[in-house]
């Protein structure tokens, strides 16, 4: 993969986070709201804001879906524990705690490991039946 590729997907994980942030900034970072709504918040994420916008932005790069994904579950996960380490553990003091006290934020570094992978495999898949259906494969 380019540089060029690699900044865009750094640059779609930091505005994702920056989205996150401000929408859970006047609840001190979703910390006030209830359990229900944050389980609510993991789910919406998990089951259609990562497969949306990890489907759109891996197409869009094209090249190698499954590389591109990789990489993509690497900076939807690295970089943005690292920003929210600096807003939470650092300038709010919490340390790692923030880890344990924002779980439902800490999660999101795992499955975006695991599904956005997952959906870079089946782009590849449908590339390749769609290639082996028109080549009469």
């Amino acid at each position: 993969m380019n540089t060029k590729k690699h900044l865009i997907l750094f640059l779609v994980g930091f505005f994702g986070w920056l989205f996150f942030f401000l929408l859970g900034y006047p609840s001190n970072y979703f910390t006030e709201w209830s359990l229900a709504e944050k389980i609510m918040l993991s789910l919406i994420t998990f089951f259609a804001v990562v497969p949306f916008l990890g489907c759109l932005v891996i197409i869009f790069l094209k090249g190698d879906y499954l590389q591109t994904a990789l990489w993509f579950a690497f900076y939807a996960s690295v970089p943005v524990f690292v920003f929210d380490y600096i807003a939470v553990g650092i300038v709010q003091g919490q340390g790692l705690f923030f880890l344990k006290s924002h779980w439902y934020i800490t999660i999101a570094y795992l499955y975006v490991r695991i599904e956005l992978p997952l959906v870079g495999l089946a782009l590849r898949e449908l590339i390749n039946a769609q290639h082996n259906h028109r080549h009469g494969a």
